[in-house]
């Protein structure tokens, strides 16, 4: 599975964590051990953007389309 793949996973399993009134009472007071209360959970899209073009790239590709240019992903922190 390639990365936009899993993220569209992830996304239809958080909307379905989401929308468990069950599920998320479990997982709230699994967290902190309080029942009700309820965890967020955050998602962020990393966007790549070509270096010397600086246009968007997809999930994936190694060089760009535009100019050839190598695609550099960012580091995680």
């Amino acid at each position: 599975m390639d990365a936009g793949g899993i993220q569209k996973r992830m996304s239809e399993i958080q909307s379905n964590m989401t929308n468990d009134a069950s599920f998320q009472s479990a997982l709230g007071k699994l967290f902190s051990g309080r029942p009700g209360y309820k965890p967020v959970i955050e998602t962020k899209q990393v966007v790549i953007k070509c270096k010397s073009c600086g246009k968007i790239m997809e999930d994936g590709q190694k060089f760009c389309d535009e100019c050839g240019t190598r695609v550099e992903v960012p580091q995680k922190h």
